[in-house]
């Protein structure tokens, strides 16, 4: 249908140009050149009159005696003149020789125009030169006199042929040229319209064929490019046929590819600092335990006679030594990598031992819920969790303040919120805060959120933060997923492919 309304519109404006072919050939051959030849047999009119009434001065001038000085002057300018005269009679007669063999060829039953001008033109010579003549021999004034006014009046009558000849071509060529115009016109608007049918027509199909299957596999073309680049991005791709089922299948492994990806990850920085955390284990544990037992003995001896100095210097070795543990339990914490010991636990016990086992100034308000949740998980894991988050709430406080800890039981999940009334998280700490090694103190191995984070985590379970205020949530599932099971899921999803 398409092709036999663009060869139908095609032949239209075939038909049309050669139509404005012929008009153009007519147009060239017929009205135009009859038209020139009119314009310059009207041009040696006027040239003849000029020349006529210019000789007849010239000639006034040479039978003045008192000029007669300048009498070779006057003899060259009748000459030109005469020469001028000579010319404009050529033209005139080429002109209307012309004139004559097209009418006779394209409007041989007009006679009246060729007769008129024929019969004015030789009239308007005649006069000429006998007037011309009488005024070389000194004729009567008023003989040239009335030579001049016959003169005027056949130059008139010639003049009125000519443009009587020109009235009849002047609508012939208007009437060529309108006809032109409307063919052009035509041809071109229908050609527009063949053009606008084919390119809307060549766009539609582009953009069906493109929308169907091009630009489907050109995006899961980029998609696997990038997941081999390590950014496990995801396709997208809407639709019922094979193509989205394709799509869908990759964005299942990508997803899949990104949780293996960034547990190998961490699987290899928990193996260094492992290493790292096992040589700092028994190198500074065991030095620690001796100069704490040693701080305790000497405590003891110097019980009595110990002075405040003395007491405040052995108080400062001990919170060092206590500090410099936590640091070390940080650090074991963050890579141990053990399986769980999952058990059915209560999530306010853990919440409370973390509490009790945390230390909280006392100018700080612990809001515990009242409700309560059941979860498959490690409790002593959750509890290391816990009792992090609870820390760095209290040290985000300062002094006075409260935290706040909701509990959310939802379908299979379990929703635990700690939020602070400290003053926030700057907004350039927020996205690194769960790096390790990453800390805002002074003091501290910048391990405790990404200790709690892979916690979480391999509780098959997320750990999120928002802002202003400051609330960390915990979400762990009910029955965690482990890791065999996902590596089986992916393992099955790259066979499908």
């Amino acid at each position: 249908m398409l092709v036999g309304l663009i060869g139908m519109v095609s032949s239209i404006a075939v038909s049309n140009t050669i139509t404005v072919q012929d008009s153009f050939l007519d147009l060239s051959s017929e009205t135009l050149p009859t038209w020139d030849a009119l314009k310059d047999m009207r041009l040696a009119v006027s040239l003849v009159s000029s020349a006529t009434v210019d000789t007849l001065l010239v000639q006034d001038d040479l039978l003045d005696e008192e000029i007669s000085e300048e009498l070779f002057v006057l003899e060259e300018q009748l000459e030109y003149e005469m020469f001028e005269m000579e010319t404009a009679k050529s033209l005139f007669t080429e002109a209307f020789t012309r004139y004559t063999i097209l009418m006779k060829e394209n409007f041989p039953e007009n006679k009246v125009f060729r007769e008129d001008i024929s019969k004015n033109w030789n009239d308007m010579i005649i006069t000429s030169n006998k007037m011309i003549s009488l005024a070389a021999r000194g004729g009567d004034t008023n003989d040239i006199l009335e030579l001049k006014n016959q003169f005027i009046k056949t130059e008139v009558e010639l003049n009125k042929a000519i443009f009587s000849a020109m009235s009849f071509i002047e609508p012939l060529i208007e009437n060529r040229q309108q006809t032109i115009e409307t063919l052009v016109s035509d041809t071109t608007l229908q050609i527009i319209i063949a053009l606008n049918i084919f390119i809307a027509s060549t766009l539609a199909i582009k953009y069906i064929i493109t929308k169907s299957i091009s630009r489907p596999l050109l995006k899961l073309r980029k998609t696997t490019h990038k997941i081999a680049q390590g950014e496990f991005i995801k396709a997208e791709i809407k639709g019922n046929d094979e193509i989205a089922d394709l799509g869908k299948d990759i964005d299942i492994m990508s997803g899949e590819l990104e949780k293996l990806n960034r547990e190998v990850i961490m699987s290899e920085r928990l193996s260094s600092i492992g290493n790292l955390s096992s040589r700092m284990a028994h190198d500074l544990r065991n030095p620690l335990s001796v100069i704490k037992n040693s701080m305790e003995i000497l405590k003891l001896r110097l019980n009595d006679n110990m002075d405040e100095r003395v007491n405040h210097q052995l108080a400062m070795v001990g919170r060092a030594v206590s500090r410099m543990s936590h640091q070390i339990e940080d650090v074991l914490d963050f890579v141990n990598i053990a399986d769980l010991k999952v058990q059915s636990s209560s999530i306010i016990t853990i919440l409370e031992s973390a509490v009790l086992s945390t230390d909280i100034p006392k100018s700080v308000k612990i809001n515990l819920p009242k409700n309560s949740a059941t979860a498959l998980c490690d409790p002593y894991r959750l509890e290391v969790v816990f009792s992090n988050l609870l820390k760095n709430a209290s040290q985000a406080i300062q002094d006075g303040g409260e935290i706040t800890i909701r509990i959310i039981d939802k379908n299979d999940d379990v929703f635990i919120e700690i939020e602070d009334s400290g003053p926030g998280i700057l907004d350039t700490n927020l996205e690194k805060i769960f790096e390790p090694l990453f800390t805002t103190k002074q003091t501290g191995t910048g391990l405790g959120l990404a200790s709690c984070k892979s916690i979480i985590e391999k509780h098959g379970g997320t750990l999120s933060v928002r802002n202003k205020p400051t609330v960390f949530m915990v979400q762990i599932p009910k029955v965690p997923k482990t890791f065999t099971q996902r590596k089986n899921l992916v393992e099955k999803s790259l066979l499908n492919e």
